[in-house]
């Protein structure tokens, strides 16, 4: 198939503020959002009317709010009876004096019901039944729907006593009822005619490995799924990150009855570059500039995203012995989270413009990796402390190391650098942590990945996730596998290569 040429009308303007869109999916304006939002595989699952509970388990930066964001939107195009919730888990979360966890689980549930009740009775027209009343009750109460003239008028008037046949009849006060009891009212309102749909994010945001923030997180989907039994109509979307569901999972039993309803998000190389071609693509159709491209540019395929994605970067770009795609390499430099993909992108165009590039160039993107490095290390140190309080120092132990250990090398330094020092704390693990266990956690968290090198010169790597059973025992070790340094750590560490140079000073690599 002939090369798809780069078309001469578009114009990128790097320093455009929304090219590549908001690193967060929540805080992008709707219209922006939805000119580049990828519709990705688990999308139809989180969308399937069928499915009580989904929950998507994701690291911080890979896709969670932007799945159930979209999720919602597809919805809300549903043509029948539906009621959608959308709240973050701090607008929910109730308040409990008790560390008792089947309490936590009421209370959960308790707020959940009377949330629907309020929507519900905010978007009931007129109201004939009783539970239909008792919402709109609620709901005025709650200050989320405006009364009406009748209620209002009510409200107000005060009739005076009536003289009948010499008795004076006194004129009772109306009083609102409200709903006594919103899970059922909820339940016999929406029997058989209305779905519910209730989209939570942020079950995990800012946890702390404590018995009151674990008790929260955890009651909060064991309330979820015992309310999808109780409700046939209510549909719940939530998510959580691997590492918090793990602390979770150790402590409470019972959440192996919703590890059914989890959904791992995971990006691949061809992902990040439908990504990218996505944000060039919102781009210039906001620009209105896409209908000037050529029709094959504007094909879904992988050519014309990879065209795409050139309008903005240099087509090749240096990468350990030989050159990969801009994709490639923003794709490793982020830990294939598209979050890091596009604070490096939009970082790397500032630079590019700076130096009076027309592209984004490696240049720019390798200028960006110290500071990029730092960020990533403290987000890393953000997202992980509740495993580890001392996983700050566990990073810093690796400043200046080598760029690729064995695992002989690697237990070394942490003997040398790490357990002479201090005694870390890790979750699940009872007393001092041996070397093999601090390997563990530094491999779960992404310091450094397996590398296996081929007959032919060449190598593949393994992250966690692809090799989870590792530093388990001392008979499954490494399976012969060295290991190195992550790139996006590299320069930020100050990481020596196999000349004892610091990468990124003298000769790159990666």
């Amino acid at each position: 198939m002939p090369e798809i040429p780069v078309a001469a009308s578009a114009k990128i303007v790097l320093t455009e503020p929304t090219l590549f869109g908001n690193d967060a999916a929540e805080d992008e304006r709707a219209e922006i959002f939805y000119s580049y939002a990828m519709e990705r595989p688990e999308l139809s699952i989180f969308a399937d009317r069928k499915r009580i509970l989904a929950v998507a388990r994701a690291y911080k930066g890979e896709g969670k709010s932007a799945l159930l964001r979209l999720t919602q939107h597809r919805v809300e195009q549903i043509r029948e009876p539906l009621v959608v919730v959308a709240k973050t888990a701090a607008d929910l979360s109730p308040e409990v004096s008790r560390d008792d966890y089947p309490t936590w689980v009421r209370a959960w549930k308790a707020s959940i019901l009377g949330m629907l009740a309020v929507e519900i009775g905010a978007q009931i027209g007129v109201a004939w039944s009783d539970d239909a009343m008792s919402l709109v009750e609620e709901s005025e109460k709650r200050g989320f729907r405006r009364r009406s003239l009748l209620s209002s008028i009510l409200d107000r008037l005060k009739l005076p006593n009536v003289e009948l046949g010499g008795a004076t009849l006194s004129i009772p006060e109306r009083r609102k009822l409200g709903t006594v009891n919103p899970g059922e009212a909820v339940k016999r309102w929406s029997a058989g005619k209305t779905e519910l749909w209730l989209f939570v994010d942020d079950v995990d945001k800012n946890f702390e490995h404590t018995q009151a923030q674990c008790m929260r997180a955890a009651s909060f989907f064991d309330a979820c799924r015992e309310l999808g039994n109780a409700i046939p109509e209510l549909r719940m979307r939530s998510a959580v990150r691997p590492n918090v569901w793990t602390i979770l999972r150790l402590q409470y039993e019972s959440l192996s009855h919703v590890e059914q309803y989890l959904t791992d998000l995971s990006w691949n190389e061809a992902d990040t570059r439908q990504l990218l071609a996505r944000r060039v693509r919102g781009y210039l159709l906001r620009t209105e500039q896409w209908s000037n491209l050529p029709r094959r540019l504007k094909a879904k395929t992988d050519d014309a995203e990879r065209a795409l994605v050139e309008l903005a970067f240099e087509g090749s770009m240096q990468w350990g012995r030989g050159t990969r795609p801009p994709y490639v390499v923003l794709h490793t430099l982020s830990k294939h989270r598209p979050r890091w993909v596009v604070e490096l992108a939009k970082a790397a165009a500032t630079g590019a413009v700076k130096r009076r590039h027309n592209l984004i160039t490696h240049e720019d993107i390798v200028a960006e990796l110290v500071t990029f490095g730092r960020r990533r290390i403290e987000d890393t140190v953000a997202e992980f402390k509740s495993q580890s309080p001392e996983i700050d120092e566990l990073i810093a132990a690796f400043g200046r190391a080598k760029e690729q250990l064995s695992t002989a090398e690697l237990l070394r330094v942490i003997d040398n650098r790490i357990l002479t020092h201090l005694q870390p704390h890790i979750t699940g693990v009872t007393g001092k942590p041996s070397n093999l266990a601090i390997a563990r956690l530094l491999f779960e968290i992404g310091l450094f990945y397996g590398r296996r090198d081929l007959p032919d010169g060449e190598y593949v790597h393994f992250s966690f996730s692809e090799r989870p059973f590792l530093f388990k025992t001392r008979t499954s070790i490494d399976d012969g596998l060295s290991w190195e340094i992550h790139p996006v750590f590299r320069q930020a560490l100050e990481i020596r290569d196999a000349g004892g140079e610091e990468v990124g000073r003298g000769r790159r690599r990666t």
